[in-house]
C-alpha cells in the first residue's frame, strides 16, 4: 500500500464493539498510511472522541450490543460535527440498510471486505466530502454576501405562480419570524403600478434585465422602497432576482430635493462655505441681494465680496468659534459698492466622524426693517411741528442724563430749564393757530441756535418747552445762558402776511442732583421755579429752591416702611379689568401694586416704585407679587371665573437676577396656575439693558408664559427686538391715548404701532383708555383690547371677582 505524505494526514476514528476486531481494522489502516485519531465501542464515547479529535472519517459498526446504534451515533456525527460516516458492518437484511440509508451514509462495507475496497471507499468518501466542503463554503459566502447587503433573493417560474423567496425576505413583511408563503401573484399585488407592468413584461423577454425602484405595500398604513435587480434566465425558465429595503435613501433623496427647492427659492441669500471660508454654492436670492454672479464668486471668501470687515462683523465668522450656530447683524456690501445692514446666521455642519465639514450661511437684508425703525422713532421721540423732541424724548434723555450723573457722583450733575412763552395765547387766537405755530418754529430755531450740541431741547406742547443742559451746574453760567435765551426769544419774529410780532418767557431752571433724585421731580422743580418767574413779572429766570431735607427724609420713610411691609399685608395686588373693546367682556385682569401705610395712608406707586427699584427690595417684592398673582390666578380658575390671562409686571432688575426663570416655574407650580394664563410685562428699557435677553426671554416662553411689552413707543424702541425676541404682545401707552381723539401726532404713531404689531404678529393692548371717544378712536385704528377708567379703576381681588361673577351671570340670564 501507498504511504504517500497526504495521506498520512487523514485522521480516522473506528467505532466497533469488538475489541479485536478494531485493533486489526487499526493496524490495517496504518500499513495504509492512514492515522487512527481514536477507537470507541460506544455511542457516548464515538460522540466525546469525535468533538475532541475533529477526525476526517468515521468507521462505523452498526450493531455496537449495549453501546448502542452505530445509524443513531452516525445521524449525530454528522448533523453536529460535519464528520463523514463509512459503515463496516456484517449486516445488510432491508431493516439495516433502510436505517442505514436514512443517514446518507458516505459508504457501506459488508464485512468481510478487502482492504483495497476499504481504500477506495475511503478514498471516494474523503472526495465526496471535499465537495460537499467546497460547496458549503461556497453557500456561505452566499449568506455572508446577503447579509452584508442586506439583500433578499426572489425566484419565480416565468409560466407558473410558484414563488420562492430567500434572503433578507423577511423585511417585506410587518410580523417577525420566517416569511410566509407567497404566490407570484400574491407578491405581485404588493408592488405598485409601474413595477407590476415592468416585472410582467419581464416574464415575456428571456435573457432580459431588470433594475427598478418599486414600492411595496408593507401594511394597511406602511409602504417600503425596494430596490430590485432581476433576470429572466432562459434556459431554466425562471426569473430570479435581489432586493433591497432602500426606504432610508429614497426619503434622504426626497430630503435633499426639498432642500435643493428650499436652497433655489428661498428669499434669503444662502451660501454654501468650506472651512477655509470659501464659497462653494450660492442660491439666486444670494445673486439677487448683492449683484454678484454665481461664476463670479465660486472659490473666494465671504469675507472678500460681502462683509464691510467691521469688528463686529469679524466675530460671526471668528476661526475659534464655528462648532456653534451664531447669529447677528452684519454690515454687507453689494457688488457696485452700496451697503445694506442684513441679519445673519451661521450653522456649521460636521461630517460622519464629527469633523466641521461646511458652514452654511443665510442673510436678508433689513434695510427696511431699519428705516420703519427710524421713522417709528421719529415719531415717536420728535415733534412733528418743530422737529424739536417731544415728552417722549425728554424721558429717555433724562434717563441718560441721571445715569450719567450717577456715574460721576462729582461733577456729574446737569439742569432742566422750563420755559413758557409769555403772550402767546393771544397771538395764536388773534391771528390764528397757523402763524401760531410759524412761530413756534421760529423760536424752536432761535433756542437751538442757542444750545451746545450736547444739550437737548424739547417741545412739551403748547407753548411749554425743556431744555436739558448737560454738565452745566455752576449758577452764574447758568444765569447767563438764560439770559441769552431770553434776549433771543425777545427779537422780533417776521410771520407770513403779518407785521413782526415779539414775545417774550419765563424761565424755571433746577439741577440734578440738587433740586431733585428723581426725573419727575426735576421736571416739577423746574416747572415751580417757571411759574415763580411768571408770577414775579415774566421775561425773567428763576432757579429753584430746594428742600431737600424734606424730600431727603420722606425717602428714608417709604424705604423703611418698604422693608417693613409685605406683600397682602401693607401691600395689596388691585385688579385692572382688560376689556375687549367690542363686546366689552373682561379678558383678563392687570395686577397693580398698592400700598395701604399703617400711619400715612394710602403712597402713590409713583413714590414708593422708584425708591424699590433704586433700594433693590424690589426683588424681592416682585417675587411675592409674582407668587400672589399665581395664587390668586388659580384661585380665581377653581372659583369658576376663567380669565384668559392674568398680566404681571417685572422691572428691570428682576430680569437681571440670576434665578428669575426659576422664580416663574416656582411660582407656577406652587400654584398650579397655567403658564399659558400667565403674561409677564416688561419695559423697553428693561429689555435694553438685560444681558442674553433672547436666551431669558426664549427660556420664559419655554415654561409656556406670554410676554409683553408694557408703555410701548416711550423708550427708544429697536424694531430687531420686536423681530428677534419672542414676544406676544404690545401695550399701547397711556400718553398716546391720552389725546388721541383730537392729536393728529398721536393718532399717527398708534396707526404706526398698529401697522408694526399686525406685520410681526404681536396682539395689542392699549393703556389709560377713560373716555368712549378714545374707546371709539382705537376701534377705527384696528385696537381690539384696552383697559384704563373707562372699564374700572384697579380694585381688590375680592370686589373684582363679585363684578365678573355677576356680569358672567347676567349674560347666562340674558
Amino acid at each position: 500500500m501507498s504511504t504517500s505524505g497526504e495521506r498520512a494526514e487523514v485522521r480516522i476514528q473506528i467505532v466497533e464493539d469488538e475489541r479485536i476486531v478494531a485493533l486489526d481494522l487499526k493496524q490495517d489502516l496504518e500499513s495504509m498510511g492512514y492515522r487512527v485519531c481514536g477507537v470507541a465501542a460506544s455511542e457516548s464515547h464515538a460522540l466525546e472522541l469525535a468533538r475532541r479529535e475533529a477526525p476526517d472519517l468515521v468507521l462505523m459498526d452498526i450493531n455496537l450490543g449495549a453501546g448502542g446504534d452505530g445509524t443513531r451515533a452516525a445521524k449525530r456525527l454528522m448533523d453536529e460535527y460535519r464528520v463523514p460516516v463509512v459503515y463496516l458492518t456484517a449486516y445488510a437484511e432491508p431493516e439495516t440498510l433502510k436505517r442505514a440509508g436514512l443517514t446518507a451514509p458516505y459508504g457501506y462495507l459488508l464485512k468481510p471486505f478487502e482492504l483495497r475496497e476499504l481504500n477506495a471507499t475511503i478514498h471516494m468518501a474523503l472526495a465526496r466530502r471535499e465537495v460537499e466542503r467546497q460547496a458549503e463554503r461556497a453557500e456561505l459566502r452566499y449568506r455572508l454576501a446577503l447579509d452584508a447587503g442586506q439583500l433578499g433573493v426572489l425566484e419565480f417560474s416565468a409560466s407558473g405562480n410558484e414563488l420562492e423567496l430567500h434572503g433578507h425576505s423577511a423585511l417585506l413583511f410587518e410580523q417577525a419570524g420566517p416569511p410566509p408563503a407567497l404566490t407570484r401573484e400574491a407578491f405581485m399585488a404588493r408592488l405598485d403600478a409601474v413595477s407590476q407592468a415592468r416585472l410582467g413584461t419581464l416574464r415575456s423577454q428571456p435573457g432580459q434585465d431588470l433594475h427598478a425602484l418599486a414600492r411595496w405595500q408593507l401594511g394597511p398604513q406602511r409602504q417600503l422602497w425596494l430596490e430590485i435587480h432581476a433576470r429572466h434566465f432562459a434556459q431554466e425558465a425562471r426569473i430570479i432576482g435581489v432586493f433591497r429595503d432602500v426606504s432610508g435613501q429614497v426619503d434622504s433623496e426626497a430630503q435633499l430635493r426639498q432642500a435643493a427647492v428650499v436652497f433655489e427659492s428661498a428669499a434669503d441669500a444662502i451660501v454654501i462655505l468650506d472651512v477655509d471660508g470659501r464659497l462653494r454654492a450660492v442660491n439666486p436670492a444670494f445673486c439677487s441681494l448683492t449683484g454678484w454672479a454665481a461664476e463670479e464668486v465660486l472659490g473666494t471668501r465671504l469675507t472678500d465680496i460681502l462683509h464691510t470687515q467691521r469688528q463686529t462683523d469679524l466675530l460671526l465668522h471668528d476661526p475659534h468659534n464655528q462648532a456653534e450656530p451664531r447669529h447677528g447683524e452684519v454690515l454687507c456690501k453689494r457688488r457696485d459698492g452700496s451697503q445694506f445692514p442684513a441679519w445673519e446666521h451661521v450653522a456649521p455642519v460636521f461630517s460622519d466622524d464629527g469633523r466641521l465639514s461646511h458652514q452654511v450661511l443665510s442673510f436678508t437684508d433689513i434695510s427696511a426693517l431699519r428705516r420703519a425703525e427710524t421713522q417709528i422713532q421719529h415719531l415717536a421721540f420728535h415733534d412733528a411741528l418743530t422737529g424739536l423732541g417731544n415728552r417722549h424724548h425728554m424721558g429717555y434723555c433724562l434717563k441718560q442724563f441721571i445715569g450719567a450723573s450717577d456715574a460721576k457722583p462729582e461733577g456729574g450733575g446737569f439742569a432742566l430749564c422750563f420755559l413758557d412763552l409769555d403772550g402767546f395765547k393771544t397771538i395764536n387766537d388773534t391771528l390764528g393757530h397757523h402763524r401760531g405755530d410759524e412761530l413756534l418754529v421760529a423760536i424752536a430755531q432761535r433756542l437751538c441756535a442757542c444750545l451746545r450740541r450736547s444739550d437737548v431741547a424739547i417741545r412739551l406742547g403748547g407753548d411749554e418747552f425743556v431744555i436739558l443742559l448737560s454738565q452745566l451746574v455752576q449758577r452764574d453760567a447758568l444765569l447767563a445762558l438764560a439770559d441769552k435765551l431770553l434776549a433771543a426769544i425777545r427779537e422780533p419774529v417776521q410771520l407770513e402776511g403779518v407785521e413782526p410780532v415779539s414775545v417774550s418767557a419765563s424761565l424755571g431752571l433746577a439741577l440734578f442732583p440738587e433740586h431733585a433724585s428723581t426725573a419727575d421731580e426735576l421736571v416739577k422743580a423746574a416747572d415751580t421755579a417757571m411759574y415763580a418767574a411768571k408770577s414775579a413779572g415774566r421775561n425773567r429766570c428763576e432757579i429753584y429752591d430746594s428742600h431737600l431735607a424734606a424730600r431727603a427724609v420722606e425717602r428714608l420713610q417709604i424705604e423703611q416702611g418698604l422693608r417693613r411691609a409685605r406683600v397682602g399685608e401693607q401691600l395689596q395686588l388691585h385688579w385692572q379689568p382688560i376689556v375687549e373693546l367690542a363686546s366689552g367682556r373682561v379678558l383678563g385682569a392687570e395686577a397693580l401694586l398698592r400700598w395701604q401705610h399703617p400711619e400715612y395712608g394710602a403712597i402713590s406707586p409713583e413714590r414708593f416704585i422708584p425708591i424699590a427699584e433704586e433700594s433693590g427690595l424690589i426683588e424681592d417684592i416682585g417675587r411675592a407679587v409674582l407668587q400672589e398673582a399665581c395664587r390668586q390666578g388659580r384661585a380665581w380658575l377653581d372659583a369658576g371665573l376663567h380669565l384668559e390671562r392674568i398680566a404681571v409686571n417685572v422691572s428691570a432688575r428682576q430680569l437681571q437676577r440670576e434665578g428669575f426663570v426659576n422664580a416663574v416655574r416656582q411660582a407656577l407650580l406652587q400654584h398650579a396656575f397655567p403658564a399659558e394664563r400667565l403674561e409677564l410685562e416688561l419695559t423697553e428699557s428693561a429689555l435694553q439693558t438685560v444681558d442674553s435677553g433672547q436666551r431669558l426671554l426664549g427660556e420664559l416662553r419655554r415654561l409656556g408664559v406670554k410676554l409683553a411689552i408694557d408703555d410701548f413707543g416711550t423708550g427708544f424702541s429697536s424694531l430687531s427686538m420686536l423681530k428677534y425676541f419672542p414676544l406676544d404682545r404690545l401695550k399701547i401707552d397711556r400718553s398716546f391715548i391720552r389725546d388721541l381723539e383730537t392729536d393728529a401726532n398721536d393718532q399717527a404713531i398708534t396707526r404706526a404701532i398698529v401697522a408694526l404689531a399686525r406685520a410681526l404678529g404681536l396682539a395689542l393692548t392699549a393703556e389709560g383708555v377713560e373716555s368712549a371717544a378714545q374707546r371709539q378712536a382705537l376701534q377705527a385704528l384696528g385696537v381690539e383690547e384696552a383697559q384704563g377708567w373707562l372699564f374700572s379703576k384697579a380694585v381688590p381681588a375680592h370686589e373684582f371677582a363679585l363684578t365678573q361673577l355677576q356680569a358672567e351671570l347676567a349674560r347666562h340670564l340674558h
